[in-house]
């Protein structure tokens, strides 16, 4: 028996799964000046769906986001930033701790060494040399000093490298579910630039130093920092890096941290979240289960997690995970398997008559469910679990299970993050213990949704020593893969009961279809998919034994194509005028298609990149930039980019269009 997926489950292991689609590209602009609210609307004019677009977001939501943050502005390319008034702190009253690391890794701690994408936490000082920081503040160069706590800059007292080390663990910890690496240690260059669009190794500088804006063309900003949106995966390096204002935040070391992990999360295309009436959340609750969001301000809450905007009166309902693979990151792979089949077997210590387990592991997903297998013999099972220990992120569900996946006892407490169960088990056997990310109550008051549950934990587990061994199960299979219907022959003839005789073999195939017994059974995957097939044998002592296989069927994506395109003038004034290019988007069977992303380039009097998503009649309508020139404004397909299609150019009816005035 599998353990139960939800709807949220499926749908955080399709996100998984899936590969970072292409953005679409930013329209070229020149706008008069830096702006915000109704005024950066105005400047952006017939731009502004191209720019919506870009960032993710409908015009409308974009407008909005405008109107109701001030924080939010627009550069002279319209390229979107947000500078953090409401980002500030006091002088933090929370005592310091110590180091965890010996002083000499304070600078080469990583949190995933391995992955090629990088936050790097930038304590270091540095300068900034053309980028649009340099060009907002009329400064050739920004020279940002190292992180400094004693007015010695420069060098590093134990309080600063203990400090260091602290806001290291809280934003490492933010981004755990993700496969992206947060260092101190600064990486090469070409692993933080990123030169083209299939280039797959880059990242992002966090810079954390002190305010430097004040005396500068645009004066003091009088804020906890500043950063550009949706930059991380940028084939330029002219919008970073994200600068924290460690004397703006009190010197403490959660508001650093929680600035830091904020600021990469507008790298990352993220948005502030807020209410009706403020801009920045500052959560609800108290205590260890206090909450509130990242892209809030969660100074004075234990529990900071991501958000959908389910707390009341949100004002921001946008999918943070989502909106950040979109932008670079993705969720990184799952360290254990989600259900009995693919359980991990623990490998016990014995001490005192007694089998003792430790695990570690990471919640990737909203809903990842992590399960271990263990043998016991009769007696009492003691399990604590606990999240990461500095700014965790993951409120645990602990469960414990027989062999049958009938649950026996479970642990979540309402007023903590840990969970502790002590249950009398009543035979040997296998059995399974489960962890998992859960909510609290109800969102919409002081309690918070599961979907931020994500992160590290650590298990500790004690039970009675098992007399008997368990089984090993076997599975061979006459395909893997193939084109569905596609017809799969099991056979389990090669386990062995480890001392007992075998006396029961299960079948699950996967694809929600009735279980199956004996040593061989065959089965027909009807639907193209990845599916998990698993036998479990069981012994004459009472143990189970468990493998997996995927099977993958699979089915061809239907195509899609530019059934048309049609020009049109747009003369707003007597002067100037742009070209509207309106590009029709069917598929194989001549079917409409909306919500899917077309791309393309204008050329002739104008140039420039620009896509737009098709509405409900398949047509997505695509502006060039306004010219006061005489000639001809061509429009070129470069790509079409819908969910389940596959785009066919050769199938087009026409790959470029043109108007001239």
């Amino acid at each position: 028996m599998a353990l139960p997926e939800s709807a949220l489950a499926q749908t955080a292991a399709k996100r998984s799964s899936q590969a970072q689609p292409a953005k679409p590209a930013m329209p070229q602009l020149n706008l008069p000046d830096h702006s915000n609210g109704e005024r950066a609307i105005s400047h952006l004019g017939a731009s502004l769906p191209g720019v919506a677009a870009h960032y993710g977001k409908s015009a409308d939501a974009l407008r909005a986001q405008f109107r109701n943050d001030r924080s939010a502005w627009l550069d002279k390319a319209g390229r979107m930033y947000f500078v953090e008034l409401g980002l500030t702190a006091s002088p933090s009253d929370v005592a310091q701790s110590g180091a965890i690391y010996p002083a000499d890794q304070t600078f080469l701690l990583h949190s995933r060494k391995s992955s090629k994408r990088k936050i790097y936490l930038d304590f270091n000082g540095h300068t900034t040399t053309g980028t649009a920081w340099n060009t907002s503040y009329g400064l050739s160069t920004i020279v940002s000093p190292a992180f400094d706590l004693d007015g010695l800059p420069g060098t590093f007292s134990s309080t600063e490298l203990a400090m260091i080390q602290n806001i290291w663990r809280r934003v490492a910890e933010d981004y755990a579910a993700f496969d992206v690496d947060v260092t101190t240690e600064e990486p090469p260059a070409d692993q933080m630039s990123r030169t083209s669009l299939s280039d797959d190794t880059y990242g992002t500088r966090a810079l954390i130093t002190k305010n430097f804006t004040a005396g500068t063309v645009k004066g003091d900003c009088g804020c906890g920092g500043f950063a550009y949106v949706g930059v991380f995966d940028a084939t330029s390096e002219a919008n970073k890096p994200a600068f924290i204002f460690q004397d703006k935040l009190g010197n403490g070391e959660k508001s650093i941290a929680e600035a830091t992990s904020h600021e990469v999360g507008h790298n990352l295309g993220l948005s502030h979240d807020g209410t009706s009436s403020v801009g920045y959340y500052s959560g609800h609750g108290s205590g260890a289960t206090g909450w509130a969001p990242i892209m809030g301000v969660g100074y004075n809450k234990e529990l900071v997690q991501f958000s959908k905007g389910e707390y009341l009166n949100a004002n921001n309902s946008e999918d943070d995970y989502l909106v950040m693979q979109n932008n670079g990151v993705m969720f990184a792979a799952d360290d254990f398997g989600n259900g009995i089949a693919t359980a991990a077997t623990l490998s016990p210590t014995a001490v005192s008559g007694m089998n003792t387990y430790d695990i570690m592991g990471v919640m990737e997903t909203p809903s990842d469910v992590d399960v271990f297998r263990f043998n016991a013999g009769a007696g009492v099972v003691t399990i604590n679990a606990k999240p990461f220990e500095r700014g965790p992120n993951l409120d645990i569900l602990v469960q414990l299970r027989d062999a049958s996946g009938n649950l026996l006892a479970e642990a979540n407490p309402a007023d903590a993050l840990t969970a502790s169960l002590s249950f009398n088990l009543p035979a040997a056997g296998t059995y399974y213990v489960s962890v998992e990310g859960m909510g609290l109550g109800d969102a919409l008051g002081t309690g918070y949704s599961a979907y931020g549950s994500v992160g590290r934990y650590a298990v500790a587990m004690s039970a009675p020593l098992a007399a008997a061994g368990a089984p090993v199960a076997v599975i061979g299979a006459s395909a893997t893969n193939g084109p569905a219907p596609l017809n799969v022959s099991f056979s389990g003839a090669s386990s062995t009961g480890s001392g007992s005789s075998i006396v029961s073999y299960e079948w699950n195939f996967g694809d929600g279809t009735p279980l199956a017994a004996g040593v061989a059974a065959s089965h027909v995957y009807t639907a193209g998919g990845s599916y998990t097939a698993s036998l479990k044998v069981t012994n004459s002592a009472g143990f189970s034994g468990t493998s997996a296989v995927v099977i993958t069927a699979t089915t061809a994506q239907p195509k899609v194509y530019a059934g048309g395109i049609t020009m049109a003038l747009v003369a707003p004034n007597r002067q100037q005028a742009y070209a509207q290019a309106k590009v029709t988007v069917k598929d194989a069977s001549g079917n409409l298609i909306p919500n899917a992303t077309v791309s393309g380039s204008w050329s002739g009097i104008v140039s420039g990149a620009a896509s737009a998503v098709t509405n409900a009649s398949g047509v997505a309508t695509i502006n060039s930039v306004s010219s006061k020139k005489t000639g001809t404004f061509k429009f070129t397909l470069n790509g079409i980019t819908a969910a389940g299609y596959t785009y066919d150019a050769s199938l087009n009816a026409m790959s470029s269009n043109s108007i001239s005035r």
